[in-house]
């Protein structure tokens, strides 16, 4: 077999599934850049497509099909098709993927994508690269976008009866802290303004390394050792008296984000039990109260679960009632998906119709939608800080347009939660001060401090922001991805236009 020609060396990654996924695809993306290959926005453009499917949920590997057979229903010639991620992990449902992919790769694979795609295209053998240690690769990460992800660890240790991770990505490896902080300096020396820290159970961070308290020491060594970073989140923090403190060590520096992201999953003792989830409440309680006690202004978001087998009425109106009483910032409402292989499927405990799941899911979403209108009400009058994250046109019902940008406030995390809308040009990347005018129950609209109105009208920015919050999107994933459904509540995002200003 001969070499492929360079001009044909284009690759192009489809993401599906969550911000983990994301980071194998930027590992990915470096591998393959390394063995001189080029990203191309279509697939059609290029030689090896990757598809980085999500195995989690049964929508998400339905999703990851579709995409596989489009993809092969329009595979040009010579075109290399691999499947890749999560689902091809899943030893029940590596059947389901497609016939016709030239090779699949496991989300414990990933990193030998170069090695594969290079066999694939008859290229020589190459030696290990430097920083490969597994799954948890050190990589420069392509482009710095304003925001961006660092994956801190891989795997979990827990066995929740729900859920398929463990089967996927197996116990966790956390990893080394100098090859997290490297990242980190990087992707800041390139102008990144936030790094969200991810991982499947971010708070038992290096216990794998035998370091006792090993997130709050990684925060410690991030915030010394890249003193321009302003801002740095922290997400999936699974409920544990670990969890004290880590907020202790947010409280003491401004660039720690008072942002707990905590999925409690449920709150009535009986449910979490069978979730085989930690079931003393008040320790989850005192969790969130020393938050609110310890942290400036502190956000919390949590995800939860109904319809899961053996929920009463009696215990859906104990979560209901303790979602009423703590009033979190965001919440992302599931209904309860029977994952075969998981524990939860074996259990004999009465099955809750999906209709009344989804009764019961509406229900918490219309408690939380009142919360978030009134906690984000008294923000109107403020001031915030705004990261800006792309720029586009709103336009009126007579077709006049104006600039507009689109970012974050602390208190959003990227795709989950609310975004800012911002009327006049600003600059991708800064961080602006501003003023809240007006606020709905996901969305903020601000203006300059002092500005008497705005210069666009709330109505009008809602119907047409859509250029903007596509440029974002666009802005922040360069191949094509896909998010789950945690944004507002399981609901997903709608189907905007895209700004030019993006091009």
């Amino acid at each position: 077999m001969t070499a492929t020609p360079p001009t044909e060396r284009r690759f192009h990654i489809a993401t599906l599934g969550c911000s983990k996924n994301r980071v194998d695809s930027d590992g990915m993306e470096h591998l393959l850049r390394q063995r001189g290959m080029a990203p191309s926005a279509r697939p059609g453009d290029a030689g090896v497509v990757i598809v980085n499917t999500c195995g989690f949920l049964g929508a998400a590997r339905a999703e990851s099909v579709g995409v596989i057979e489009e993809l092969l229903a329009v595979r040009q010639p010579g075109q290399v098709i691999i499947a890749a991620g999560c689902m091809p992990a899943l030893g029940n449902y590596a059947h389901d993927i497609p016939a016709g992919v030239d090779r699949v790769l496991t989300t414990r694979e990933w990193f030998r994508i170069g090695d594969v795609v290079g066999e694939l295209l008859g290229d020589p053998a190459q030696a290990e690269v430097a920083g490969c240690e597994g799954m948890l690769t050190t990589f420069t990460a392509a482009q710095a976008g304003p925001s961006a992800y660092v994956k801190v660890a891989d795997g979990c240790d827990h066995a929740c009866a729900f859920c398929t991770i463990p089967a996927i990505k197996g116990r966790q490896v956390s990893k080394r802290p100098l090859h997290v902080l490297g990242e980190v300096v990087d992707l800041v020396s390139r102008g990144t303004k936030e790094i969200v820290l991810v991982a499947q159970d971010t708070i038992r961070y290096g216990a794998d390394l035998g370091i006792k308290h090993g997130l709050p020491q990684l925060l410690e060594s991030i915030v010394e050792g890249v003193p321009d970073l302003p801002w740095l989140r922290l997400l999936y923090i699974y409920p544990s008296p670990l969890t004290l403190k880590m907020v202790d060590t947010m409280a003491r520096h401004d660039a720690l984000l008072p942002y707990l992201d905590m999925p409690i999953q449920h709150a009535d003792k009986g449910v979490l039990r069978a979730m085989n989830r930690p079931s003393d409440i008040d320790m989850t309680r005192r969790l969130i109260d020393h938050a609110r006690v310890t942290l400036a202004e502190p956000v919390m978001r949590t995800t939860l679960i109904v319809g899961f087998p053996g929920e009463t009425e009696a215990a859906f109106r104990t979560l209901y009632d303790f979602v009423a009483e703590q009033e979190f910032d965001h919440v992302g409402v599931f209904p309860w998906s029977p994952e075969p292989g998981t524990k939860a499927v074996e259990l004999d405990l009465p099955r809750v119709p999906a209709d009344v799941a989804e009764e019961r899911r509406a229900a918490i979403m219309e408690l939380q939608q009142g919360i978030s209108l009134k906690k984000n009400r008294a923000l109107v009058g403020r001031t915030i800080e705004v990261l800006i994250e792309a720029v586009g046109e709103a336009e009126d019902d007579d077709g006049n347009t104006e600039p507009i940008a689109v970012g974050r406030a602390r208190r959003h995390a990227p795709e989950v939660d609310g975004m800012v809308f911002v009327p006049g040009t600003h600059e991708v990347g800064s961080l602006v001060e501003l003023e809240v005018a007006t606020a709905g129950p996901y969305d903020l609209w601000t203006h300059a401090p002092g500005a008497e109105r705005l210069p666009v009208r709330p109505a009008e920015a809602r119907a047409s922001a859509g250029r903007a919050a596509r440029a974002r999107a666009k802005l922040a994933r360069r191949q094509s991805t896909h998010n789950r459904p945690e944004r507002r509540g399981g609901q997903p995002l709608p189907m905007l236009r895209e700004s030019p200003a993006a091009d």
